[in-house]
């Protein structure tokens, strides 16, 4: 069986130069934790998620693999609020996952999607073969949900 079956519906697109702010208001509109960003042809080019934007925030010291192990607690709340603030009106190109991004072709047999996702996280992009124009994406809940289907079709 091939991926595409199993890609979400209505993933979220966004443009490069869409603000992060606006970019995290349609995050929670549509109830997503990610948006592919495209360009104006709809090709792929990179990933925004909440997950690249929270570790932008963290300060490089605590981003670091392991972080310094520190023997008081400090407040980092407010200190990761202002920083939060301070990327309100950057562009999402300016915060995007550009080369680790996670891609499959639309006939990719579903257990390397699944596979992928395992090895290398969630989401997987769906791209066409030629140009790498985005088509759709696969979430552990879209592949789970593809098999659910398959399996009780077959009662």
């Amino acid at each position: 069986m091939p991926c595409h079956a199993a890609m979400m519906d209505k993933p979220l697109t966004l443009s490069p130069d869409t603000e992060i702010e606006k970019a995290l208001a349609e995050l929670k509109k549509k109830k997503r934790d990610f948006a592919a960003v495209v360009d104006e042809d709809g090709v792929l080019i990179g990933l925004f998620s909440l997950y690249i934007l929270m570790k932008n925030l963290l300060p490089v010291s605590v981003a670091v693999t392991g972080g310094i192990p520190l023997d008081i607690p400090i407040k980092a709340a407010p200190g990761i609020a202002k920083r939060l603030r301070k990327v309100y009106p950057l562009k999402v190109q300016e915060l995007m996952e550009r080369k680790k991004i996670n891609t499959v072709y639309p006939q990719t047999p579903i257990w390397e999607c699944i596979n992928s996702i395992l090895t290398h996280g969630s989401p997987v992009m769906v791209i066409e073969d030629d140009q790498g124009k985005f088509l759709g994406a696969i979430t552990e809940r879209s592949a789970f949900e593809e098999l659910q289907r398959l399996q009780e079709s077959d009662k």
